[in-house]
């Protein structure tokens, strides 16, 4: 899914070569580690699919389960935005 997204990329760019050790060539363990990072993206994303793909039967005929998720996700939101109102913190503007 971010194999294609610029901002991945941008992030490897930035972060990676700070592990790379200079014995080797930093182009092929950048391209080492970007591939170990596709497998483990690809394979944690498969069992989110297949995951989600066995539940779905179940939960499609749960009503009561269907009705406390979209309560529970509206609660979630609420507290989300009132945590948000009551504890951001003032930015100082130091560029003086």
């Amino acid at each position: 899914m971010a194999l294609l997204n610029p901002k991945t990329v941008l992030f490897f760019a930035a972060y990676l070569p700070q592990f790379l050790p200079m014995s080797k060539a930093p182009m092929s363990q950048t391209l080492e580690l970007g591939f170990i990072f596709i497998h483990i993206a690809a394979t944690t994303d498969c069992a989110y699919a297949l995951a989600a793909g066995s539940l779905k039967p179940w939960l499609g005929k749960e009503q009561r389960l269907s009705y406390f998720g979209h309560k529970l996700a509206g609660c979630v939101y609420i507290g989300l935005g009132l945590l948000t109102a009551f504890t951001s913190q003032r930015v100082k503007n130091y560029s003086r």
